[in-house]
């Protein structure tokens, strides 16, 4: 079986393509489902597209990506199937989603993140007119079948698609364990991991750290993609690959996952959490979007909303080995049972031949 895929960005580049589709191509090729990708974005327009400014150097590399993302699509042979993730380019309205009808083979389309909601890029404010937040719901109605990450997503698909499933993030539980030794020996260590547009989340448990070290040793581990300090906090910075994140990670002893309130947050499918999860590390998150449907809090992590509950959660962890312990090991068994990439894979094998 033939797959297209129309992805928003060349391969291993966003942590959600990189996750879903690029991810379950490489586990779906030994059982015959064969993917093709046709990326939207060139390097040369990724990297420039989240710094400020440079709008026109960004507006050309933009128009040369649409165009070659059309040229792919008219040239392209007809596959068995087209499977979109989020958007087969990224300004514009759903035409060239559209002229993939002209193969005349099921549409699956794969949504992860709320773009039906207007947002604002600190970086692209400007540019933003050019998404065209509105063709999401025209990719709905295209589709054969929505897969959407979340309950939330899914209930909001469904007043525009004939037919919706929802498919979680899933992680490779067997890359993504437990450390073989316990890292308890020395100071506290905080983990985060993340991208350079969630960076500025860490900013909003800036206070609870601050408050944490004054009374103890601890540091905050950041494995991300530009380098940063938070005042008064003993920050690890640790350049993002994809060779250190599990290592680095599973030398700490607690995660955090701070969500800034924006009009995402509640639809938000926070990958972050699961992947602490699966290493077995107690986790503190904020309270919303998948947050409150994966954590079951005081069980296998801590919800936290106020300043106050992010300290006293992080103190309670910091304080208590044992309580770390067997949190961990919850989390763990929570997304061996939930997120497991190998029960995916069958799952999305059944999506692809079924539809």
């Amino acid at each position: 079986m033939k797959i297209a895929a129309l992805v928003p960005y060349h391969t291993a580049y966003c942590s959600g393509q990189r996750f879903r589709i690029e991810l379950w191509a490489s586990r779906l090729a030994p059982r015959g489902i064969d993917v093709s990708f046709y990326p939207f974005a060139s390097s040369a327009l990724t990297g420039i597209l989240h710094q400020p400014g440079k709008r026109l150097e960004k507006g050309y590399w933009l128009l040369r990506c649409y165009a070659d993302q059309l040229r792919r699509v008219l040239a392209g042979p007809r596959p068995d199937r087209i499977f979109i993730y989020r958007e087969a380019a990224l300004l514009g309205p759903a035409f060239i989603e559209r002229l993939t009808r002209r193969w005349k083979v099921p549409i699956i389309y794969d949504i992860d993140e709320p773009l039906f909601v207007p947002y604002v890029s600190p970086a692209n404010g400007r540019l933003n007119f050019l998404k065209c937040a509105t063709k999401t719901h025209s990719l709905f109605r295209l589709s054969d079948h929505v897969l959407a990450v979340n309950k939330a997503i899914g209930d909001y698909a469904q007043q525009h698609a004939s037919r919706v499933s929802i498919v979680p993030m899933a992680v490779d539980t067997d890359r993504y364990r437990p450390a073989s030794a316990a890292s308890e020996g020395g100071p506290l260590r905080i983990g985060w991991t993340g991208t350079r547009t969630t960076q500025p989340h860490l900013e909003l448990i800036a206070g609870p750290l601050q408050r944490l070290g004054q009374e103890r040793a601890a540091s905050l581990r950041v494995i991300a993609d530009d380098p940063m300090t938070l005042p008064g906090i003993d920050l690890d910075f640790v350049p993002w690959t994809v060779e250190a994140e599990v290592p680095r990670l599973q030398e700490c002893q607690i995660g955090v996952v701070p969500v800034k309130a924006t009009d995402w947050s509640p639809w938000k499918f926070n990958f972050k959490t699961i992947q602490f999860m699966s290493l077995g590390l107690p986790i503190v998150a904020t309270a919303t979007g998948s947050n409150l449907e994966i954590i079951e809090d005081g069980v296998n992590g801590f919800l936290a909303s106020t300043d106050d509950e992010w300290y006293e959660r992080l103190r309670t962890l910091a304080d208590d080995p044992a309580l770390r312990r067997s949190m961990g090991e919850a989390a763990r068994r929570t997304a061996q049972a939930h997120f497991s990439l190998t029960k995916q894979i069958d799952t999305m094998e059944n999506v692809f031949r079924g539809v």
